[in-house]
């Protein structure tokens, strides 16, 4: 073919915008040079819509945070592979704790409760409020429980709360709401009557969810207290029914469904339960019961992080490690890692987003 002959190389901005939609962040935040016109393209609010629709429906833009010091983050389908994060806070060695993860965005903690929502995959970051305590004037000796995630009707609306862990301080439940365009606050009040067991809610659906203690007729029982971002209304969802004296003692989300890990009678086995219609008791079904003698020794700890595929669950082990759980074969793989990770706490799941960071947070 001559020069003469060669194609036009033009492609419409349809075309092009469905090419970049389906490219890693990495490479999007390089192809912001190429011209003035890409960079209105990738940053515009369409474009990264559609971006963020994308990666959420494909595993290989999902990535694992660490909240290690520096942060670390881990290729979803190969943990082998890792990177390190400059911590977002002023003081690079503080104790980090994930509250959660929503759109490609996480919120921190650190030890001094200072909260900043992170972008890990432009390295934007946004810290809300100068401390959490000035805004609502409270007690450092209250211990509170924290969710982040966005309401059902509004997805762009994200929302960073925070409640009383114990119920004996609900009259601290007053909230105040951060508006992000306009940077004032409005006030209200939500009820809990809960004690709550864990200190971070877990995500899905437009709903937070935490483990925690109700009371009824005199009697405490367990039961998940889910928290609805966009109606700020709490409702409660029963445990699955397994021995009562067996308690379930982490919550996660396991192919897009609510799920429970709960110990077996003889407490030598795990069994997970997934939720397969929300809200709907009786659709509780047990996934799998993993057994605990199968090459790993002394777990006391197990939190579902998500499924490769039909079979494979990625599990993370007593806070230090990470395990593939084969559904069928009933067989364990322990992926290797490049870091000597030790002990870093609750890791997370987190899409690779162009979202900025500047979100909606509320202090309940």
């Amino acid at each position: 073919m001559s020069e003469t002959e060669i194609p036009n190389p033009y492609l419409p901005d349809e075309i092009v915008k469905e090419i970049l939609s389906r490219i890693p962040v990495k490479s999007l935040l390089q192809f912001r040079c190429v011209s003035k016109h890409w960079k209105e393209l990738i940053t515009g609010t369409h474009f990264i819509k559609s971006h963020l629709k994308n990666a959420l429906s494909s595993s290989t833009q999902h990535r694992i945070l660490l909240p290690t010091s520096p942060l670390m983050s881990l290729n979803y389908n190969n943990i082998n592979e890792s990177l390190q994060l400059d911590s977002p806070f002023p003081n690079p060695k503080t104790s980090i704790k994930i509250l959660g993860s929503c759109n490609g965005l996480v919120c921190l903690i650190d030890g001094t409760r200072d909260i900043i929502i992170y972008n890990p995959s432009t390295r934007r970051h946004f810290k809300p409020f100068q401390s959490p305590q000035q805004v609502l004037h409270c007690s450092n000796r209250i211990e509170f429980v924290y969710g982040f995630g966005c309401g059902s009707k509004n997805p762009n609306d994200m929302k960073v709360v925070r409640f009383p862990r114990f119920a004996r301080d609900s009259g601290y439940n007053k909230h105040k709401v951060r508006d992000k365009l306009t940077s004032s606050w409005r006030s209200g009040s939500v009820s809990s009557r809960y004690d709550f067991i864990d200190t971070v809610g877990t995500f899905l659906n437009g709903v937070l969810h935490w483990l925690a203690y109700g009371s009824g007729n005199g009697d405490d029982y367990r039961l998940v207290a889910s928290f609805d971002l966009s109606e700020e209304t709490f409702l409660e969802i029963c445990l699955p029914p397994q021995d009562s004296s067996l308690p379930c003692y982490v919550l996660g989300v396991l192919q897009g469904c609510l799920c429970a890990i709960c110990d077996d009678i003889g407490y030598t086995d795990v069994e997970i339960w997934l939720m397969k219609e929300y809200g709907v008791v009786n659709s509780w079904s047990k996934l799998v019961k993993i057994p605990l003698n199968m090459g790993i020794q002394n777990i006391s700890y197990m939190m579902p992080l998500g499924s490769l595929n039909e079979d494979e669950i990625v599990l993370e082990i007593d806070l230090q490690s990470f395990v593939i759980y084969d559904v069928k074969k009933k067989v364990f793989r322990c992926p290797m890692s490049d870091h000597d990770l030790k002990l870093f706490g609750d890791a997370m799941v987190y899409v690779e987003s162009m979202l900025s960071p500047q979100v909606s947070c509320v202090l309940y």
